[in-house]
C-alpha cells in the first residue's frame, strides 16, 4: 500500500511541479489490460524531450534544477514496479505534457492482500 502511494504521489507531484504555464491539469485513469491493472496519469504540462525519456528514469536524473526535487522519485518508482513484475512508461511532448502508465500484473497485485489496497495491491519489496 505504501509503495503504490509513493508512486501515485510521485506521479501527481511532478504533474503539479512541472506545470508550465497553464494551470496544471492531471487526469488519472486506471483500467484492465489482459492480465494487468495500468495506471496512467496524464498532465498539461512542461513536456519532456524525447531524448531525455530515459534519463528521468536514473538515479538523481534530473533535467531541471528550477523544480525542487532529489532526482530520485521516478528511479524508485520504476523499482518498485519492476520487482512486481510490472512496468511503468512515459509518452510526451514538449509544450503538452506527459503520460505515465503504470502496468501492475493482476497475479501479483492479488498475491499479498493483506498488504494492499484492493484491488492494487502491491507486494512489499524485499529488502
Amino acid at each position: 500500500r505504501k509503495n503504490f502511494r509513493s508512486i501515485l504521489y510521485n506521479l501527481i507531484s511532478n504533474s503539479i511541479k512541472y506545470k508550465g504555464e497553464h494551470s496544471p491539469v492531471v487526469n488519472i485513469h486506471s483500467y484492465k489490460d489482459k492480465d494487468c491493472i495500468n495506471i496512467s496519469v496524464e498532465d498539461n504540462g512542461m513536456g519532456i524531450p524525447a531524448k531525455d525519456l530515459d534519463q528521468i528514469f536514473k538515479m538523481y536524473g534530473r533535467l531541471s534544477t528550477v523544480v525542487e526535487g532529489s532526482g530520485i522519485g521516478l528511479c524508485l518508482a520504476r523499482k518498485i514496479v519492476d520487482a512486481g513484475g510490472g512496468n511503468i512508461s512515459v509518452e510526451s511532448i514538449v509544450g503538452s505534457g506527459s503520460k505515465f502508465t503504470v502496468c501492475l500484473p493482476l497475479n501479483v497485485l492479488s498475491a499479498k492482500p493483506e498488504i494492499g489496497l484492493g484491488p492494487l495491491a502491491l507486494p512489499l519489496a524485499d529488502a
